[in-house]
Formats: C-alpha cells, sequence, structure tokens
C-alpha cells in the first residue's frame, strides 16, 4: 500500500500545482480569443443587408424549428420590429470588435455568447455543427483570463483583473476551462471523424465530390472542379479528412504528431473555407485547433508578426487608445452621474445597495 500511497500522492500534488500555479496557454487563449471574434464578426458583417431575412422579421418561414429550439437566448428578438433587430445586430458586432482587440473583455465575451445565440437563434434552420462549438468555445472561455496578452485590457489596467474573486480561484477556474474546452473540441474532432467512417459516402469515396457539385458550395467552379474531377486530389484530401478526425486524440500525446496534425486540420479548414465558401465556419474550427500549439510557438508568431505589422499597428494601437481614454472619460463624466441619480433618486438606494429612507421615516440604524 505504501507504494501505491506514493505514486498516486505526488500525482495528486502535481495536478494540483498545475492547476493553481498559474494561467496556463496564454497567448494560445489569445490566438482562439482574436479568431472567435473574426468568425462572428465576419459572419455578421456579410449577412448584415439581409439580416431582416435572415433573422428578422422576414424570417417567417423558419418560425416551425423557431418555436422548438430550447436557447432561452432567443427570446430576446423573437418577434422585434426590424429597428430594435439592427440596434442588437450592431451591438453584438461592437461586442465582436472590443472581444477582438481584448478592451473589456468579460464584458464582450458576455455579450457576444448571449448576443450571438439571439440572433442566430432565429433561424435554427440555418445552423451549423460550428455554431454549436462556437457557444461552447464562448461559455468556457467565460470562466477563461483571456486578457493576458495580446489586448488593450492588459495595457489598459494591467491584465484582466477581477478584484472580488481570488487570484488562485481565477487561475484554477481558467486551467479546469482550458481543460474542459479542450477535451470537448478533442471529442469534436473524434465524433466527426467517425460519423464520417460509418456513412456510404465515405467509405466509396464520394462525399467531397458530391458536396462539391452544390451551387452553393462553388463559389469559384474552376477550382472546385480542379479538386473534385482530379481522381488523386479528391482521394488525398477524403484520406487526410479522415485521417485528422480519427486520429487527433491519440496524435496530441506527443508534440511532434501533436503540431503535425493541428497544422493539418488548419490547412483541411483553409481549403474547404475558400473552396466550399464556408469561411467564418472554418474559421471557427481553426480557433478551437489552435489551443493545442505549444503557447512557444504562438509566441514565435507573434513576434514574427508584431516586427513585421509594428509600424502599421502602433498607429491602430495609439488610435485605438485615444478612442478607448475618450470613451472611458465620456462615461464617468456622463453616464455614470446620471446612473448614480436614477439609484439614488428613482430606486432609492445608496451606492453601498442600502435604500435610502423616506422622508419623515427614521433612518434605518447600524
Amino acid at each position: 500500500m505504501r507504494r501505491a500511497v506514493g505514486p498516486l500522492g505526488r500525482l495528486r500534488q502535481d495536478a494540483a500545482d498545475w492547476l493553481m500555479s498559474q494561467p496556463h496557454a496564454p497567448h494560445a487563449l489569445a490566438a482562439a480569443r482574436i479568431l472567435v471574434g473574426l468568425s462572428v464578426l465576419g459572419l455578421l458583417v456579410t449577412n448584415f443587408s439581409n439580416r431582416q431575412m435572415w433573422v428578422g422579421d422576414a424570417s417567417l418561414w423558419a418560425e416551425p424549428t423557431r418555436a422548438v429550439s430550447r436557447f432561452p437566448e432567443i427570446a430576446l428578438l423573437d418577434g422585434v420590429s426590424a429597428d430594435i433587430l439592427t440596434v442588437a445586430y450592431v451591438i453584438v458586432l461592437l461586442a465582436a470588435v472590443a472581444f477582438i482587440v481584448g478592451w473589456h473583455t468579460k464584458a464582450a465575451n458576455v455579450v457576444l455568447l448571449v448576443g450571438f445565440i439571439a440572433v442566430t437563434g432565429q433561424n435554427p434552420l440555418l445552423a451549423t455543427a460550428t455554431d454549436n462549438l462556437l457557444r461552447i468555445t464562448l461559455l468556457w472561455m467565460l470562466l477563461m483570463r483571456l486578457a493576458e496578452v495580446w489586448s488593450l485590457d492588459v495595457a489598459r489596467e494591467g491584465g484582466d483583473s477581477d478584484q472580488a474573486v481570488p487570484d488562485w480561484l481565477r487561475t484554477g477556474l481558467h486551467n479546469v476551462a482550458l481543460v474542459g474546452l479542450g477535451t470537448q473540441v478533442a471529442l469534436a474532432y473524434l465524433a466527426a471523424g467517425l460519423h464520417k467512417v460509418a456513412q456510404t459516402s465515405w467509405q466509396q469515396g464520394t462525399a467531397l465530390y458530391s458536396t462539391l457539385q452544390l451551387p452553393e458550395f462553388r463559389p469559384f467552379p474552376a477550382v472546385a472542379d480542379l479538386l473534385s474531377l482530379g481522381t488523386v486530389p479528391l482521394a488525398l484530401v477524403t484520406w487526410l479528412v479522415l485521417v485528422v478526425q480519427l486520429f487527433f486524440v491519440p496524435a496530441l500525446l506527443r508534440p511532434f504528431t501533436r503540431d503535425l496534425f493541428v497544422a493539418a486540420a488548419v490547412g483541411v479548414n483553409v481549403l474547404f473555407g475558400v473552396v466550399l465558401a464556408t469561411p467564418w465556419s472554418s474559421l471557427v474550427v481553426i480557433a478551437a485547433t489552435s489551443l493545442f500549439l505549444s503557447d512557444e510557438r504562438w509566441q514565435d508568431i507573434g513576434f514574427r508578426v508584431a516586427d513585421r505589422c509594428a509600424p502599421v499597428t502602433d498607429r491602430v494601437v495609439d488610435a485605438w487608445y485615444a478612442v478607448a481614454d475618450k470613451v472611458d472619460d465620456w462615461w464617468y463624466r456622463f453616464v455614470r452621474p446620471i446612473v448614480d441619480w436614477v439609484r439614488v433618486t428613482v430606486l432609492r438606494r445608496r451606492p453601498g445597495g442600502r435604500r435610502v429612507a423616506q422622508r419623515g421615516s427614521e433612518e434605518p440604524r447600524e
């Protein structure tokens, strides 16, 4: 028994140290945050002109599936006018921008999670599997410290700080959420691979060919024909998709195979994003896959990008800081006094939360 207790005790201690010592993968999560924000921003911007047909009052054709949806957030925009939908749509767009640059990241995360479901949930007929992956990712990210690097929050207030929660608890929740999200992404790859090999079209190698013949998946007919009419390229891509999805989980056990499979998965999704005209769905999968790339590699990528883009990014960041300072100043000078006045005068509450005594009544004693 003593021999068994020792290793188990060390394993438990190592797990506790890993969970509580420091927040892991800050650069990988920052990259995932940026890519997730870009996917939401791109989806909403490209569909802005037809938002009424997609999710607005002209989308009555989707009412049967909307009525059975179990996402409670869709009730926020169910049956609203075109103007209210546009305002909510723009708010979610702005939240996506704030999430990308890491400005008030936690608040942007909440707005993005609820707003994305409230908008896209209005038309479940057009939902995809990557919508569910995006919701899961944003939900887990609520527990993570996403603004530790590559964000405006880290320069504005020294990181994604929340003084109401102890640092050890924030670190533990961050790492638990990182493990939870990574596990779900790995299982999603495995489930997708098992689902494909169970289908006759994938067993016979005709699944991609049939998809590439559909008009909605042929934005570039010449490229689609180059891939679908060539027996060897089609077979290679088919096998690559199956191998990556089926063996993604065991490939994570070794650094070399992990980097190899992550690169292959990103390449496949880039190919599908271009050939099948699904850039935003592919970007969601790339964002989730980027979590498995080591933080050291993301740091190297960040240094290279920063060196090449330094002249442009310096100007953009300086301009953003100026705008952010103006917005914060406007908030504290104009909006905050109005909120405090409403709290004290209308709601009869002091800033500490106690109710203000009515005129003529005795002030509550401590």
